[in-house]
């Protein structure tokens, strides 16, 4: 469903604006929207390092770039979980005020076709929350593997955190919209 929404989203794009690579070239550029990538994208890249670690070096400790690196599966298993919970946040948190804005044209009765590709894409960032919800949840219980309702249990305060700081960057960011 990825690939429907970036082609929803150049699809409004290119209804709105006559040279659509200017809106394209500033995702790359823009401050804001970077520290909003940063904000999700870190969980990402510390799961893809940790497991190329794991692929190329195994478990024990080694130096990578001057760097001490402990690489374990239960280490593994934790950056699977916090990745899998800043998801949880980009589904719960992250695309509201955006679609706010959508939303709010629609009620004046403008770009309302946008607004029904928006519905679409919110409906689908609700389904993608359910099923990221329902994964932590197996992975809280520790049903499949006792180990990850420990690592669960010790990323508890992490977690908040993560959902504090993704509310807050999407507070800055309703700012930097209606500034």
């Amino acid at each position: 469903s990825e690939t429907i929404h970036s082609r929803s989203y150049t699809h409004i794009i290119r209804n709105i604006v006559n040279d659509p690579s200017v809106v394209f070239d500033d995702i790359v550029t823009n401050e804001q929207i970077q520290k909003r990538a940063e904000g999700i994208s870190s969980y990402y890249d510390e799961l893809i390092e940790m497991t190329s670690y794991w692929h190329l070096l195994g478990e024990g400790t080694h130096t990578v770039n001057g760097k001490t690196v402990t690489v374990s599966l239960r280490e593994l298993k934790k950056k699977l979980y916090l990745c899998l919970m800043s998801v949880n946040a980009l589904e719960a948190i992250r695309f509201y005020v955006s679609f706010a804005c959508s939303f709010a044209f629609a009620e004046r009765e403008l770009m309302e076709g946008n607004a029904k590709i928006i519905r679409l894409i919110a409906r689908d960032e609700a389904l993608h929350l359910t099923g990221t919800q329902h994964m932590l949840n197996l992975l809280r219980s520790g049903a499949d593997d006792p180990e990850m309702a420990e690592i669960a249990e010790e990323c508890k305060q992490e977690c908040y955190d993560l959902f504090v700081q993704a509310a807050q960057q999407e507070k800055d960011w309703a700012d930097y919209l209606f500034r």
